[in-house]
């Protein structure tokens, strides 16, 4: 991935503290919105341990994760937050409790247009 474009992604991703993650799978199409913090092409979001979102990422790990500026579609992982990253500010928090921290690795990013309809730029990213 070329640097700029990598930096275009990074900062997008870095700017959101919350977006909506939707899943596929046994419990059905299900979408939530979740805290979020992200690190290079990796976006870290809690997830209610007892969501249906889980129950999904158990079967399924591909993803779509909206904002009202982009939508990335990526490849999710569950993790306990106590194999978090140390400096990882999220686990941290006092909505952790009870959680599960899901990764998403980013591998396609669409950024929507400022108005209208429709997407203004793709960018794969060969994520996992």
């Amino acid at each position: 991935m070329l640097e700029p474009l990598q930096r275009r992604v990074t900062e997008a991703l870095k700017t959101e503290t919350a977006v909506t993650l939707s899943t596929t799978g046994p419990g059905g199409i299900q979408a939530g919105f979740f805290p979020c913090e992200a690190e290079a092409l990796t976006l870290y979001l809690l997830v209610p341990a007892s969501s249906d979102v889980v129950f999904n990422l158990e079967t399924e790990t591909a993803v779509v994760v909206t904002t009202p500026r982009w939508q990335m579609e990526g490849r999710a992982e569950m993790c306990a937050l106590s194999q978090a990253q140390p400096d990882l500010k999220l686990v941290q928090s006092p909505r952790a409790a009870g959680c599960v921290l899901v990764v998403v690795h980013c591998q396609r990013i669409h950024f929507n247009w400022t108005e209208g309809w429709g997407y203004q730029e793709t960018i794969d990213c060969n994520g996992r």
